[in-house]
């Protein structure tokens, strides 16, 4: 130990108290220059001092001494693990916290204590150093308490902001799918009710004439015109044409189809059960429980692009596009164009090219996994259009393939289909 502690630093880096404990001297600023002896006898210390005079202690419990000074019964206890204690004396408890400058006796503030270069001060002295170090602290927590709720309220601020911004982008989207499933949903109940029905029933027809159906419901009906006033220019393009090889095999089909058409909807019991979204939608279903995955897609395609040799597509059309892709189970994906050498080519590009590329099919030996496919990928797989696809996702686990027969338009024959693409892990 230093001369008088001094350079000696407690806990809180400050200077020790100035004094000296030697064993048989004692010296400080408070308490002078004393001689002092002790001795211990049978758990108790016996204490003489020429400043304090004689005192005997003894520690029954732990922080907890009982004494006689000078004949004067003394009783001190400090119990707390932390910085705060409750301090027992036979005057009363109180209560005493620990900080850097000394200890702050929170009942008795004049029993504080603080330490100031080494020199320890007592009494009222005391507790205003230790008021004003207490303000000075406190004054810190709260202010680096209302940065961090500064900094949390940004936080919060930019959150919602980035929660808002996406919703704001999703909601277009999410609207625009309730809708398109409420309007199916409406379409195939009025399919049930019976709504769209010719003579011969469609799915009688055979693939050719149903392929005309497609092709004249798209391009007549899809711009607001009836089928007698579109038939020629409609048989014309597609016999002069070598573009639709599809349609070509379906123009004899023309002529008939559209009196059954024409005749089904005059005949409706209302308009809506003339929709020609109903048609397409009947149509559509037709062809994909043929099982003719090439032909189902082709037609739609080859007709899109006639549509679009004879005018812009029309909101009409483009319901009738996304119909008949949901009830014939295909997606369609944008095409992949390359950059035009010349704006001549760009246009020509533009003209013959439709805004709808191939439907896409799982193709080759990988197959999708029922459990683990995403929602794009699942649509990949024959027969499993959008709806079909949240139905496989809400089934999971797939534990036997034959669970998929519980989904509306999934019989034993598109089962089988279905078989050769996908696996269960």
């Amino acid at each position: 130990m230093r001369f008088f502690n001094f350079g000696d630093k407690d806990e809180y880096g400050r200077q020790r108290r100035i004094e000296h404990r030697g064993r048989f001297l004692r010296a400080s600023r408070t308490g002078g220059v004393a001689l002092r002896a002790q001795a211990e006898a049978a758990g108790v210390n016996v204490t003489a001092n020429t400043s304090q005079g004689f005192r005997l202690s003894s520690t029954p419990l732990q922080n907890t001494q009982v004494a006689l000074q000078n004949g004067r019964f003394v009783l001190r206890g400090r119990y707390g693990s932390g910085p705060t204690k409750l301090n027992v004396s036979k005057t009363g408890a109180t209560v005493s916290t620990r900080n850097a400058l000394g200890s702050f006796n929170w009942i008795k503030p004049n029993r504080s204590s603080a330490k100031v270069a080494g020199v320890q001060v007592r009494g009222k002295n005391a507790a205003y150093l230790q008021g004003i170090y207490m303000l000075f602290v406190g004054a810190a927590m709260a202010l680096k308490l209302l940065v961090q709720l500064l900094v949390l309220v940004f936080q919060l601020a930019v959150w919602l902001g980035d929660m808002v911004y996406r919703l704001a982008l999703a909601t277009p989207y999410a609207w625009a799918v309730l809708k398109r499933r409420f309007r199916n949903g409406q379409l195939r109940r009025r399919l049930l009710e019976g709504s769209g029905k010719t003579s011969p029933t469609i799915d009688e027809w055979s693939s050719q004439e149903q392929v005309a159906g497609i092709v004249l419901i798209l391009v007549s009906w899809g711009q607001g015109q009836r089928m007698s006033e579109t038939l020629n220019s409609i048989q014309g393009r597609v016999t002069q044409s070598q573009e639709w090889p599809l349609l070509a095999s379906a123009a004899e089909c023309l002529d008939p189809v559209a009196e059954r058409l024409e005749s089904a909807r005059e005949n409706a019991s209302d308009p809506k059960a003339g929709d020609p979204r109903l048609f397409i939608a009947a149509l559509a279903g037709a062809l994909e429980e043929s099982g003719d995955q090439q032909t189902t897609a082709e037609a739609i395609l080859q007709a899109d692009e006639l549509a679009l040799a004879v005018g812009e597509r029309t909101e009409l059309q483009e319901q009738s596009l996304q119909v008949y892709g949901d009830f014939a189970g295909i997606r369609f994906q944008e095409p992949e164009v390359s950059p035009a050498g010349s704006e001549e080519e760009a246009r020509d590009m533009q003209a013959s090219t439709p805004e709808y590329g191939a439907p896409q099919r799982s193709r080759g030996d990988a197959a999708i996994d029922l459990n683990t496919a995403s929602f794009e990928e699942l649509q990949e797989v024959p027969h499993m259009g959008p709806e079909r696809a949240e139905e496989v996702i809400a089934m999971r686990p797939v534990t036997d393939l034959s669970q998929l027969r519980s989904i509306d338009g999934i019989g034993a024959k598109r089962l089988a289909d279905i078989e050769a693409h996908v696996r269960l892990g």
